[in-house]
């Protein structure tokens, strides 16, 4: 009988345990999440990506053969403030990277965006950015 009572008993602190525990989602201030960026290119030749920062620096995050999916994290020093993605066709080599034919996005915050999903075109124009606002 005592086992019994005993087993009752735990029974009981379990359960009442059990409703008065709620899930809290726990974040510090140091939590800072990176915003990926998922580039598929159905573009004509190779592409290049870049991050542009707040100052109008471009920093290159890589390189997306034709036909492929790569994904970039944008480093944090780059992401300090708000940043947009720039993506231009990698041929010819000596094209300049200033040219208004490729694609941007509008500004970016790794506090509020937290995917860019990229779809290219053929004609980069028709190109398609999704951003998930986190």
């Amino acid at each position: 009988m005592k086992g019994m009572t005993r087993v009752a008993l735990m029974a009981g602190l379990v359960a009442m345990s059990a409703t008065s525990v709620q899930a809290v989602e726990v974040r510090s201030d140091d939590d800072r999440y990176e915003t990926a960026v998922y580039v598929v290119n159905n573009h004509l030749a190779d592409v290049r990506v870049y991050a542009e920062d707040a100052d109008g620096r471009l920093h290159n995050l890589g390189r997306v053969a034709r036909g492929q999916l790569k994904n970039f994290d944008v480093p944090e020093h780059v992401a300090e403030g708000d940043f947009r993605i720039k993506i231009f066709s990698a041929d010819p080599v000596w094209s300049p990277v200033n040219s208004d034919y490729g694609v941007k996005t509008n500004p970016l915050n790794t506090e509020y965006d937290s995917q860019v999903r990229i779809w290219l075109e053929a004609d980069l124009a028709q190109s398609v950015v999704e951003v998930d606002r986190g």
